[in-house]
């Protein structure tokens, strides 16, 4: 009986094992388009400012991942990991993160059909070590180099004028100022405007924002007049103690074009430097309206004491 069980076994063998082999691939390849749950384990990466550390390391997160077995099967591991920067300015001592499937989805392989279900934890507070926040002015370290015929009206504006530091105490104890990066800014003309660096340098660890200003200023032509027929006098009027040779004068005047042909006789001043009572020569200056170059022609007056007749004697 044996022999005969052997013989039913071993009959047409090759057929029945292949047989066996196409039932456990059917098998196989049924299960394998079932769904499938898993969970993955993903790194959380925190990029700190410079200066900055956690004060415990960031936790990992489990990443739970649904679709088809031979999808599963394929993916085996979540490659690359989830990334988070501390922003630069943040100066308290926590940060927290909120996770959601979007993050993780991003870390999936290409093509992968699954979906991702649930992120745990999906709110992370982080600890940092503690630093401190200051305001300081901001120096402008930029010039303008005008072409021949030009001038800057008004000098040059920034914006802002004051920036945000944030570091440890004691090196923001030590700061009062920061600097844009040296600039000259040649061949202009009309408004301009220029972002220009703030000099981190000097700073090390500390941060700053912003890190650039914008310098902004207007560049025209210069044009030149002269007035002449000045009178001269001692900054608080006409001089009457002394005869002024000569008691008018011609002055000549520079600057922006369009201020320079609103300017009247009235706007300008000659004033000689007395600086005895006996007279002699004295130089002689012109107080002229801002940004205006003016120079008096010539530029020396000479001086001679007054003298008061005697008074008539009286008859008696």
């Amino acid at each position: 009986m044996k022999s005969s069980l052997l013989q039913l076994i071993t009959r047409n063998w090759p057929i029945k094992g292949a047989a066996l082999f196409l039932a456990l691939m059917l098998y196989v390849a049924v299960q394998l388009q079932q769904p499938v749950t898993t969970s993955f384990d993903v790194t959380l990466n925190v990029l700190l400012p410079r200066g900055r550390a956690l004060v415990h390391p960031a936790p990992r997160v489990r990443v739970q991942i649904s679709g088809k077995g031979s999808q599963i099967l394929k993916l085996r591991s979540l490659a690359g990991d989830i990334t988070r920067r501390v922003p630069d300015t943040l100066t308290t001592p926590t940060w927290s993160i909120h996770l959601d499937p979007s993050d993780v989805e991003l870390a999936l392989p290409k093509g992968a059909d699954v979906r991702v279900m649930e992120v745990r934890p999906s709110e992370i507070t982080l600890a940092l070590d503690s630093v401190a926040r200051k305001e300081v002015k901001i120096v402008s370290l930029v010039s303008v180099t005008p072409d021949s015929g030009q001038v800057l009206h008004g000098g040059l504006s920034m914006t802002p004028t004051t920036v945000r530091l944030v570091g440890p105490e004691q090196r923001l104890a030590t700061i009062d100022s920061v600097t844009t990066v040296p600039m000259e800014i040649t061949n202009v003309s009309g408004a301009f405007s220029r972002s220009v660096p703030i000099d981190t340098g000097p700073l090390g660890i500390v941060r700053l924002s912003p890190k650039q200003v914008m310098v902004t200023g207007d560049m025209g032509r210069i044009a030149e007049r002269s007035f002449a027929g000045i009178p001269v006098e001692s900054g608080g009027g006409a001089i009457t103690s002394f005869i002024v040779t000569p008691s008018r004068v011609l002055v000549s005047i520079r600057g922006p074009e369009e201020r320079v042909q609103t300017l009247t006789r009235d706007s300008l001043r000659v004033v000689a430097h007395i600086t005895g009572t006996s007279g002699g020569v004295a130089r002689i200056t012109v107080i002229a309206p801002r940004g205006i170059t003016a120079r008096a022609i010539p530029d020396s007056v000479t001086l001679r004491r007054r003298v008061t007749p005697p008074a008539p004697r009286r008859r008696g």
